[in-house]
């Protein structure tokens, strides 16, 4: 028996197009729907994607803003917020943190804070629970109040994190581990229960990534997705890192910080440093440099993203000037991109971009859309 697709010609087989054959503005935007993490992989394809990926997303990128918070330690009231500030010349790029002038309500401060576009929300209180939801526009500088949460949380109990534009709160619920989780809905300003889930009352960090809220405790980390059926949606696992050798090993380590870059999570650990989640094999991994060696970073007092990059910020040394004592604001800005199945960091800026009183501590770190 003959195979009949052998007997055709050659002229009689199409090919598909491929990306290069369409427009530039098509494939542009093709392109901004990819994370820039992989951005890398997709320069190899060929020279004009790469030129594209390096000079053309830079036009349609969205800018942002990264807003940071100090508070003076002891005194409740005593809150400053900055933004990082880029100067530019033909030869030096710089960074600094300048006073924001926006006026921002004092005491709105000890609570949770996600950013959703250009609007930040402050969701409930720390130290007692609270059902508050406050909202500011960061364009306007308007505070205003939005709708309460059904159950007062503990915010430092609790998980937040924002999927498809909406925002979960989880746990948080004082002794009352069980608790509903509740999400509202930025454009109808509406809350709504999505089940009950069994929460440890402990201290937590939260983010979003691949459309799930990660909460990184000690020794473990969870993964609430929204998208399974009720009484499966809250997974717990060990909490494990990949050794250089390949092993795996267990995390007894007290995480700090927590962010994520380009839909990849990292994490401040207080003894190992930073180091960035594979969920593909769920353990967490060291960034390497371009040479293929561990990459250390080993403090950060906050962590956010911040035009595709990863910053890190830290107080670092003191001064004394008369009756005054400083910190320096240090903060590395570091480039982050896939090879492979690693992380690949490069530090494409580090210095001092503040002093601040001795006082302060970071509070709040977060990058807002303008």
């Amino acid at each position: 028996m003959s195979n009949s697709n052998a007997d055709k010609p050659l002229e009689n087989y199409t090919t598909h197009p491929s990306l290069s054959s369409l427009p530039d503005e098509i494939v542009l935007r093709c392109l901004a729907r990819v994370p820039r993490s992989y951005h890398l992989n997709i320069s190899w394809v060929s020279k004009h994607l790469r030129a594209l990926v390096r000079y053309g997303l830079r036009s349609i990128r969205h800018k942002s803003s990264l807003y940071v918070c100090f508070q003076q330690e002891y005194n409740d009231s005593s809150f400053h917020w900055f933004t990082l500030s880029e100067t530019s010349t033909t030869t030096t790029t710089e960074y600094g943190l300048v006073p924001n002038p926006t006026t921002f309500p004092p005491h709105k401060y000890g609570s949770s804070t996600v950013a959703v576009g250009s609007n930040i929300f402050f969701i409930g209180r720390s130290r007692r629970p609270s059902s508050d939801l406050w909202i500011l526009d960061t364009r306007s500088g308007n505070m205003t109040q939005g709708p309460s949460m059904s159950v007062p949380r503990n915010v430092e109990e609790a998980a937040v994190g924002v999927i498809d534009g909406k925002i979960y709160v989880i746990g948080g619920g004082g002794y009352q581990e069980e608790i509903q989780v509740e999400v509202f809905d930025p454009k109808s300003e509406t809350w709504e229960l999505a089940g009950a889930e069994n929460v440890r009352t402990i201290p937590r960090s939260s983010a979003s990534v691949e459309g799930k809220v990660y909460i990184v405790e000690y020794e473990k980390t969870s993964v609430y997705n929204p998208r399974e059926c009720e009484g499966e949606r809250l997974v717990k696992i060990v909490s494990e890192r990949l050794s250089e050798r390949g092993r795996k090993e267990t995390v007894p380590d007290t995480v700090e910080r927590v962010c994520v870059v380009e839909d990849v999570l990292f994490a401040c650990f207080k003894r190992l440093g930073v180091m960035w989640f594979d969920t593909k094999i769920d353990v967490w991994r060291r960034l390497v440099g371009l040479d293929g060696k561990e990459m250390f970073i080993f403090h950060a007092d906050a962590m956010s993203e911040y035009e595709g990059k990863l910053v890190v910020l830290y107080m670092w040394g003191e001064s004394r000037v008369d009756d005054s004592v400083t910190k320096s604001v240090r903060c590395k800005l570091v480039s982050v991109h896939r090879a492979g199945d690693r992380i690949c960091g490069t530090i494409d800026w580090s210095g001092v971009v503040g002093t601040v009183p001795s006082s302060f501590c970071f509070l709040h770190c977060l990058a807002v859309s303008e």
